[in-house]
């Protein structure tokens, strides 16, 4: 498993929407002000789907560390 399939499943994991209740007492714990409804379960969504890309699309090819002869 590659790092960035690693930070796919942190992504998923920790924005699920149903964590949303938590994340919430934990900004007012830290004094954060509380985004609105809408906002926060928009960025919750975005993060499940930039989490699901990370994990289940392939490495591109283009990145890897292996120079090209």
């Amino acid at each position: 498993m590659n790092p960035r399939q690693m930070l796919g499943i942190f992504l998923v994991l920790f924005f699920l929407p149903i964590n949303g209740p938590i994340l919430r007492m934990f900004m007012e714990s830290q004094g954060i002000a509380p985004v609105g409804e809408l906002k926060f379960l928009g960025i919750s969504i975005f993060m499940l789907v930039i989490g699901l890309l990370m994990i289940f699309t392939p490495p591109i090819k283009g990145f890897e560390s292996n120079p090209v002869e």
